[in-house]
């Protein structure tokens, strides 16, 4: 593909949308909804139950005010771009939507335009976005600068959302359902290993820490070097849930019937707040 083509998707639909000799943009067909299929190279995996059920109440009473984007398949219309309120029209009872048909766009147009809608209407989560953003640096073979520069987007800003997919699967899938910040994870991920990263979770979880907050415990955490002598994998599991649930290191000392227990503190603050859970 050219780059002048190239340069020209990170302007969005109006990019893409042919215009006639007078200036207008190509008028929307009426589509049968059920001949429109999503395309495989959609991104977006989570479409959120409310603000659909937001849209379609608005499509009820408005209608579809901004078509959708197609292209011609076997067996009826593939969708480019609109995927959203193509379910929302769906939810909404329409029997046929507005919609553009494209035929001369290139399976990477196609990719990118769709991405580019989803980024501009923040209609993404951030680990979503990041598979999206790894699919145009590995299917199309873009810099982070050449990707930046297609979305509108600085570089360093793409570095860091691609850094997420370094992410164990349960710290993406916090990111996702919205249980931690992006900046959380890109804070774990300095944790090497997945059993390291998970434990974080649990503590930045259990502690509702603060991305500022986080970065601190990261840079203080030490994971234990070794099993102490006679400690049981029950044990283990038992030191790692106060762990989470304090935020500080736990050893057991002894076995499950006779023993005891180190609390390891650094600080005087971190120790009122220890103590203060403890009795509480």
């Amino acid at each position: 593909m050219s780059q002048s083509r190239l340069r020209g998707l990170g302007r969005g639909l109006e990019a893409l949308i042919p215009m006639s000799r007078e200036g207008g943009a190509m008028v929307p067909q009426m589509i049968a909804i059920d001949q429109i299929r999503p395309s495989h190279q959609q991104v977006r995996s989570r479409f959120d139950a409310e603000p659909l059920a937001e849209l379609a109440d608005s499509i009820r009473s408005h209608g579809v005010l901004q078509p959708l984007l197609v292209r011609r398949h076997v067996d009826g219309y593939e969708l480019i771009a609109g995927e959203r309120r193509w379910r929302a029209a769906r939810i909404a009872g329409l029997t046929t939507v507005p919609a553009v048909v494209r035929n001369d766009m290139q399976a990477d147009e196609q990719l990118i335009l769709g991405l580019i809608e989803n980024l501009q209407r923040t209609d993404l989560n951030p680990v979503e976005e990041a598979h999206g953003l790894r699919k145009l640096t590995e299917d199309l073979g873009l810099t982070h600068e050449e990707v930046a520069q297609r979305i509108g987007k600085n570089r360093v800003s793409v570095t860091q959302s691609l850094r997420l997919l370094s992410a164990c699967p349960a710290v993406q899938s916090a990111v996702s359902a919205g249980a931690i910040s992006a900046g959380h994870a890109r804070a774990l991920i300095a944790l090497e290993g997945a059993a390291a990263q998970e434990h974080g979770l649990k503590v930045v979880l259990g502690r509702r820490l603060s991305v500022r907050q986080a970065e601190n415990w990261v840079r203080k955490y030490r994971p234990r070097r070794s099993t102490v002598r006679g400690e049981t994998a029950e044990m283990r599991a038992l030191a790692a849930g106060i762990e989470a649930k304090l935020g500080i290191a736990v050893r057991f000392r002894g076995s499950v019937n006779r023993g005891k227990v180190e609390l390891r503190y650094s600080s005087r603050e971190e120790l009122e707040r220890v103590c203060a859970k403890l009795v509480s």
